[in-house]
């Protein structure tokens, strides 16, 4: 039982920490298409309508 208890913990902590970068580069992403367009390296989607990576 407790080990099912640590690889649950084990397993939490790796997700937090794959998915705490990503979340923070979602933040940091112009959200605007006159904003994307500023920003070096990145373009407008017209279909998702979000500012992505070129």
């Amino acid at each position: 039982m407790i080990s099912k208890i640590l690889r649950g913990a084990v397993l939490t902590g790796v997700l937090f920490a794959v998915s705490a970068p990503m979340v923070a580069y979602a933040a940091d992403a112009p959200k605007t298409k006159a904003a994307c367009k500023k920003a070096k390296g990145m373009k407008w989607d017209k279909t998702t309508k979000a500012c992505v990576k070129k």
